[in-house]
């Protein structure tokens, strides 16, 4: 069987693959760009693969050529990497051109955070392949060091948990699975009494088997769904002080946006809160939406353009009282906007809640804030700025947000109330002007304070509708949009009513939040509407966002955080209610309500949890594993009934040779068997058998047939075909008898091995 391996093995399409990618080294290197790439850019990972497969395999001759090599080695190599290192540095200088951060911020940034750029791929795999393939090279054929091997294969490794995103587990397999196998090939063993090292089929065979089983088992075997704090790891990987200013150098260029800001799963934390409820808090806002399905900011409607005053945040159940108390004081004014049936009525109370904010990001300068904010202790914060719709945005602060910054917020759960939620729904968006200005000069006699809150609004509002008509000439028009939108919203005439329904839309059609979904090159809004419906709260939020501006609706969007996981817990002698985690940064839709103000709202559809996708990457590993188990149990079931297949059909062939045609091919067989050399005679092979040979009267007849069939081919050449038939026969049976004894006496010879082997234990 081996003979045929080894034939197996000189066919000239297997030693094309071995002479490509058979070096063990080699195939370490590979795997190691595989699961890199795989990181940087997935959706191509097969040409990366592909091309490492024919770089590695030049940059090995060249390696080797350095080995040989004592002087003009090392000087090549130097020439080489100055070479290297230029043509890195060229390709990302002509990146930063389309780009607008630097390479080694991108490359020291989450890819969830920054966008795809293909000049500062290119150059992180050419990087990446001349570390990695030298690196592997030299502790693997100069320097013999298993240890820094292990070291290489955590490189890609920690790409993913910089990230806090689960490496894919066949790669950790593959990895680990080559890792061995490089071990063993490498191996510096020293021959001693005890130690002896194979040079054969053998060893490679046991090496095989070894790598396979473990692959097998590491794939087959269920993993433990492990639901762990990770924080602490994460924020030593992400080099805290330094992460910091990469984090501050992005915030420059971040005037768009796409859905890459929601899909990070990094578990480091960013802020800590201490909050009576679940909240969506706000960072930054975004009004343009482009075809190509990201977000832009515009100067006018999303910088920081005015200081802080506490009278630009009011109560919203102040701006729904006042309008009520002016259909009390004035039963013309409620008969003409519909409010008649509200007179005399007093809403519940909304309570202004407490909020206290606590960085963990040295001068950070974002404060994520509710959408309806109350009181913000200012004199804390110097210059802080807010937007022309009231969101507290991005600018520089001079002081260290150690000591937490305090504020108090109104809930949007408060327009859920009954009694609110009748009255706004009552309002009408086309008269809703008029309704203010008539409630202001009703309020203005009696009621000065309410009268100054109505004016307010009422500039609110017109900045609302500026901000929407702004919106309707500049946005990304769509007929999918519009078409949909008049068809969620048909028969309901409040802003309230067509908001919410909106908000349900997508809970009750089927919509899928998936973070794992792979969106086209060229799938934007209308796609997500459509045909995809599987996305995350970026595709929800600027879905409702889209679809209320078609509505005639003002709507924006928010980015920023959802305070989801729960703690009780103390930071800094403060107590802390939430963690908020890179990893819980959402986008939601905030929408102008008429009787209201400014509201968000959540569409998007509840996901699956992270260990879920887990469990099914587990599943999908252990099913290649059973795969490759059946395979390998089908390579041994083979292996082993393959001697035996092979003499039944030596037998049934033979059988029908004449006795000159069957003596050499039965001798070949039985010098086989004894590993005897092609130049062995009859007699050699019978030296060789006494040792096991029991029949010897009958073997000794055996060996003078056959010797005179080899060597004296006349005596037999005019015998008839019947007893030609019976000598070949006779023959057979005399080989049967000579392997039944030569596999007894192997038999006993391993029983006696083992039984020494247990005296000396």
């Amino acid at each position: 069987m081996w003979d045929k391996i080894k034939a197996a093995a000189q066919h000239p399409a297997v030693q094309l693959i071995k002479k490509i990618c058979g070096d063990p080294v080699q195939l370490y290197i590979i795997l190691l760009m595989t699961s890199v790439m795989y990181y940087y850019h997935p959706a191509m990972n097969w040409l990366y693969t592909l091309l490492a497969v024919f770089i590695s395999l030049v940059l090995m001759k060249f390696y080797d050529f350095v080995a040989r090599h004592k002087y003009i080695g090392p000087l090549c190599f130097l020439v080489f990497l100055g070479l290297g290192l230029g043509m890195v540095s060229f390709i990302a200088d002509y990146g930063r051109l389309q780009y607008p951060i630097g390479f080694l911020v991108w490359f020291m940034t989450p890819q969830g955070v920054v966008d795809f750029s293909i000049w500062y791929t290119i150059a992180i795999y050419l990087l990446m392949m001349g570390f990695l393939s030298s690196a592997v090279y030299y502790f693997a054929k100069v320097r013999y060091r298993m240890v820094m091997q292990f070291l290489l294969m955590l490189i890609p490794m920690s790409l993913y948990a910089k990230e806090g995103i689960q490496m894919p587990a066949l790669f950790v397999i593959l990895l680990l699975s080559s890792y061995f196998l490089l071990m063993v090939y490498c191996k510096q063993l020293r021959e001693t009494p005890d130690v002896r090292r194979i040079h054969s089929l053998h060893g490679s065979m046991s090496v095989t088997a070894y790598v396979l089983s473990f692959s097998i088992l590491a794939a087959v075997v269920p993993k433990p769904t492990i639901i762990a704090d990770r924080e602490y790891i994460e924020n030593a990987m992400a080099f805290s002080d330094l992460s910091d200013v990469l984090m501050d150098m992005i915030s420059m260029f971040t005037d768009s946006t796409d859905n890459s800001a929601m899909m990070s799963a990094n578990g480091r934390t960013v802020y800590y809160a201490s909050s009576p409820e679940t909240l969506r808090l706000r960072t930054q806002n975004y009004t343009y939406y482009l075809e190509n399905d990201s977000w832009n900011k515009t100067n006018y409607y999303d910088y920081p353009s005015i200081e802080y005053t506490e009278a630009e945040f009011y109560q919203p159940r102040a701006l729904l009282q006042a309008i009520l108390d002016a259909a009390s004081a004035d039963a013309q004014f409620a008969e003409s906007y519909g409010l008649t049936a509200f007179a005399g009525t007093v809403l519940p109370e909304q309570e202004e809640k407490e909020l206290f904010l606590l960085t963990n990001v040295s001068g950070t300068n974002m404060i994520p804030t509710p959408t309806r904010i109350g009181n913000l202790e200012s004199n804390r914060w110097q210059n802080t700025m807010v937007s022309e719709h009231g969101a507290l945005t991005p600018k520089k602060f001079t002081y260290e947000f150690r000591e937490g910054l305090d504020l108090t917020y109104y809930s949007d759960t408060y327009a859920r109330y009954e009694k609110v939620r009748a009255v706004l729904c009552s309002i009408r968006p086309e008269s809703y002007e008029a309704l203010l200005q008539d409630a202001k000069e009703i309020l203005a006699k009696n009621d000065t304070e309410s009268a100054k809150l109505l004016s307010h609004c009422l500039e609110e509002y017109h900045d609302a509708q500026e901000y929407l008509s702004y919106c309707m000439e500049q946005d990304y028009r769509s007929e999918v949009v519009d078409t949909l939108a008049a068809e969620i919203t048909a028969g309901k005439t409040s802003d309230y009513e067509k908001a919410k329904a909106i908000e349900v839309y997508f809970t009750e059609n089927d919509f899928v939040y998936d973070m794992k979904y792979q969106k086209g090159k060229d799938d934007n809004i209308d796609d997500f509407l459509t045909e995809s419906k599987t996305g995350v709260c970026y595709e929800y939020a600027t879905a409702m966002v889209l679809l209320c501006r078609s509505a005639g609706l003002p709507a924006r969007y928010a980015q920023g955080y959802s305070l989801s996981e729960q703690y009780n817990d103390t930071v800094d002698g403060f107590p802390v209610t939430h963690y908020i985690k890179l990893k819980d940064a959402h986008g939601f839709p905030e929408v102008y309500i008429s009787g209201y103000g400014w509201l968000s709202f959540e569409p998007t559809v509840a996901g699956q949890e992270e260990y879920e996708s887990d469990t099914a990457e587990n599943f999908y590993v252990m099913l290649w594993g059973l795969g490759l188990l059946g395979l390998s149990i089908v390579a041994v079931i083979i292996y082993l009934l393959l001697p035996t297949m092979r003499e039944k059909y030596f037998l049934r062939k033979t059988a029908h040779l004449h006795p000159q045609q069957a003596a050499p091919v039965i001798f070949r067989h039985m010098r086989t068997a004894l590993r005897l050399t092609d130049s062995g005679t009859v007699m050699e092979l019978a030296g060789n058998s006494e040792k096991f040979t029991v029949s010897a009267d009958r073997m000794q007849l055996f060996y003078q047939q056959l010797d005179s069939l080899l060597y004296d081919p006349q005596e037999h050449a005019e015998r008839s075909v019947h007893t030609t038939d019976v000598q070949t026969l006779q023959l057979l049976d005399a080989y049967r008898l000579w392997q039944t004894e030569r596999k007894a006496y192997e038999r006993e010879q391993k029983r006696i091995r083992r039984a020494e082997k247990r005296k000396k234990k």
